[in-house]
């Protein structure tokens, strides 16, 4: 990325308006293609639709979240532009709606899935009376002249942007920024649940695109590229503090930590509850949770399940209920219909 002057919540908001073409034909061509190749890792489509205005807007947004992190925004006298910059793009972010459709959730994921990846690379050049840091950008030639004669040594560092320095602007209003951009493609949200920063929580359009099968199927396929451990870590903080502040809300994110316990129930041997990595941690609430519930759903119907298959099942969702934190879950899921 090559972050220009910031463009600002009107323009950003104005961009998706009318039929835009490209300039450049083969770049055009070229990001199509790379935004189908990550498509396809999710569903079996061949073609995706032109930018909608949302996605215009929104990469506007991230255009000047990344540059209200530029360095140059560091003096005195500068300081209040960067947070300006920050200001308007989160204005800009909340105008926009949320995907109407797991389509539209995942045309906006082949757009921002990698919005985390971004990261400046600085570099650090030593020689034998000195050295200097350059902030994402190439140092000098001159300087990494005649290397063995004047003991030149170059390191290259990239940084992610939630972690840059120095900042002109707050840690905390990026950090914000950057939440705001991801509720507003919720598939790339579930994608990334494992991030560091910002926290990963449940908010409305997350909940919106687990509540249709298509998008749940969207988002399980999404979390098999993540470490399960860590899925299940991420998914229990966040369930448990939503079924604290707002249980009728739950139930489309109970719905995914079912459908992911059948899935491991379908797949794996039975283990006991003393076995299971991270039995004591917010993973064994997320995996009792999604056992309970996939064992409702179960009540009743063995349709299309072998006799042994379905016992076999049945009891590994039943060992998965029985770790201190899967009794907690069952708990806040309360009595059965």
């Amino acid at each position: 990325m090559r972050p220009g002057h910031a463009i600002g919540a009107r323009a950003a908001l104005a961009l998706g308006e009318g039929e835009r073409t490209s300039i450049d034909v083969d770049l055009e061509a070229h990001v199509r293609l790379g935004r189908v190749r990550r498509a396809r890792r999710l569903a079996p489509i061949d073609t995706l639709e032109p930018a909608t205005p949302a996605e215009w807007t929104l990469a506007a947004c991230l255009h000047d979240i990344v540059q209200a992190t530029n360095p140059t925004f560091d003096s005195l006298l500068r300081r209040s532009s960067a947070a300006r910059i920050l200001e308007l793009a989160g204005e800009a972010i909340e105008r926009v709606p949320a995907p109407a459709h797991a389509r539209d959730a995942l045309s906006r994921h082949t757009w921002l899935a990698r919005v985390l990846e971004i990261a400046r690379t600085d570099t650090a050049v030593s020689w034998w009376t000195g050295s200097r840091t350059y902030l994402g950008v190439d140092p000098p030639a001159r300087l990494q002249a005649w290397p063995e004669l004047r003991r030149v040594t170059v390191v290259a560092t990239p940084h992610p942007v939630l972690d840059l320095a120095p900042l002109a602007i707050d840690r905390g209003r990026l950090t914000e920024a950057v939440a705001r951009l991801l509720a507003r493609t919720p598939l790339t949200e579930i994608a990334t649940c494992t991030r560091p920063a910002p926290a990963f929580v449940w908010n409305d359009p997350a909940l919106a695109l687990l509540s249709t099968r298509a998008g749940r199927t969207l988002a399980l396929r999404a979390l098999e590229e993540l470490p399960a451990q860590d899925v299940d870590v991420a998914l229990g903080r966040a369930t448990r503090d939503l079924l604290a502040t707002r249980s009728v809300a739950a139930a489309p994110a109970i719905a995914l930590l079912a459908d992911r316990a059948l899935a491991d129930a379908q797949d794996s041997e039975v283990r006991s509850p003393h076995s299971l990595p991270g039995a004591r941690s917010e993973g064994a609430f997320a995996r009792g949770l999604g056992a309970a519930a996939a064992l409702r759903s179960l009540e009743g119907s063995d349709a299309g399940w072998r006799p042994g298959e379905w016992r076999r099942i049945r009891e590994a969702l039943a060992v998965a209920t029985r770790t201190p934190e899967a009794q907690r879950a069952v708990e806040l899921l309360g009595p059965g219909p």
